[in-house]
């Protein structure tokens, strides 16, 4: 987000405004449906401070410019005689440099314009910008936002517009409007096939996040993950909805899963590996030692100074043998009458433990055809061993029938995932 510097909005607004001398207002050419483009009518009291004003300004003499401006300023009846008097305060503020009296003399100006209708739409979308950066810069959240919104309701081509209304809104107290003044202006850009910067994504996400709004970091997060794969914003985006959801038992190990499908686990703290293994080493040992071993590898873990990490491994790769000797008794079992959904499902995560995705996809789709089955959760599994075998129509299909519950976050993430691999 940029902001422009005083020098550059005194350019800007000076070829804005320029040469407003009192018999030849400087307006732009307005269209059939805004304020007559007539000049503004002045009295004739009027004219001699604005004459003497504008001799000042081009004399580049200060003091008497604004001493000039205050006395037409205290002659100014008419709405058109006060939006001269304040393009002449502009001018003077402009030549003189100081930030402060040109965000007064601006503001002045917008007033007077939109009284006297003699603003432009081009008109707006300038001078409020301008009047939102000020506002923003000098830490007036609440009116950098009414002006970015008036800005952005004029139709200003500055982008960086949403970006700055989104953070006064933010500051503001407002996360929500923020978040979804960010994500309005990204939807909109996605649409029209336009690229919007990874951190305005980034933004909304971490306002979002310290908001504690699940769903709007949900939805702003998978739009910067479709945009940006890369796998530092998808460490960040799963791992901060694990935080912010307080997910626990089921629902977090596939969150784990999924990050470590999507290859960001060497990303995390070496907790994470340990978590993982203590949700599975009791069931399925063989994807406890593979979880843990990775962590030895990509330098997360040490079992000689991890404790977690020594215990499991002592407790699990005793009984990785035994397990891969009863997957196919166990699939003989998953396929009998006395199967349920638990116990077929438990058989699909023995066998992903080992890798053989394919074969665990058919045991998660078998699980789902039984009494009781818990559609979230056992379409998820069976998407994710499907992405692993590289189906991934198969995959979108099993994570678009999560709709509802706790699963539904992970698969809209994990459709993602399928579509826009981490790299």
């Amino acid at each position: 987000m940029n902001l422009t510097s005083r020098y550059a909005l005194v350019a800007a607004l000076g070829m804005a405004i320029a040469a407003v001398g009192p018999g030849a207002p400087a307006f732009a050419a307005k269209k059939k449906e805004e304020a007559s483009a007539s000049a503004p009518k002045l009295g004739d009291a009027i004219r001699k401070p604005l004459a003497e004003a504008d001799a000042a300004i081009k004399a580049k003499n200060i003091p008497v410019a604004e001493a000039a401006v205050a006395s037409a300023r205290s002659l100014a009846k008419t709405p058109d005689e006060q939006y001269v008097v304040a393009q002449f305060g502009l001018n003077v503020a402009q030549i003189s440099g100081d930030q402060a009296k040109l965000a007064v003399a601006l503001d002045e100006m917008i007033t007077t314009g939109e009284a006297a209708q003699r603003l432009t739409q081009t008109d707006r979308q300038k001078f409020y910008w301008y009047q939102g950066q000020f506002a923003y810069q000098g830490k007036n959240y609440p009116k950098a936002e009414a002006a970015m919104s008036a800005a952005i309701a004029a139709g200003t081509p500055e982008q960086d517009a949403y970006a700055i209304l989104a953070d006064a809104q933010s500051r503001s107290g407002k996360p929500a409007e923020a978040v979804a003044t960010l994500q309005k202006v990204i939807d909109a850009k996605a649409a029209a096939g336009q690229a919007v910067p990874s951190e305005w994504y980034g933004r909304g996400a971490d306002i979002a996040s310290r908001a504690k709004l699940p769903n709007e970091f949900l939805k702003i997060s998978t739009s910067w993950l479709a945009a940006y794969p890369v796998k530092q914003n998808w460490h960040d985006s799963l791992f901060i909805y694990r935080q912010m959801a307080a997910l626990s038992g089921d629902t977090e190990l596939d969150l784990l899963r999924l990050a470590r499908a999507v290859g960001v686990l060497p990303l995390a703290a070496g907790s994470n590996y340990t978590d993982y293994a203590l949700a599975v080493y009791l069931r399925f040992p063989a994807e406890a030692v593979e979880v843990l071993n990775e962590g030895v590898a990509a330098g997360k873990l040490n079992p000689a100074t991890s404790q977690n990490t020594r215990e499991i491994l002592a407790l699990s790769k005793p009984k990785v043998a035994g397990d891969k000797t009863s997957i196919p008794g166990a699939v003989t079992a998953a396929n009998g009458g006395k199967a349920t959904y638990k116990s077929v499902l438990t058989t699909g995560d023995l066998i992903y433990g080992f890798k053989d995705f394919g074969k665990a996809a058919e045991i998660y789709k078998l699980s789902l055809t039984k009494p009781g089955a818990d559609v979230g959760q056992g379409n998820f599994r069976l998407g994710l061993a499907l992405a692993q075998v590289g189906d991934k129509e198969g995959a979108k299909a099993a994570f678009n029938a999560v709709t509802t519950g706790p699963y539904a976050p992970l698969a809209t993430y994990a459709k993602v995932w399928v579509d826009r691999p981490a790299a």
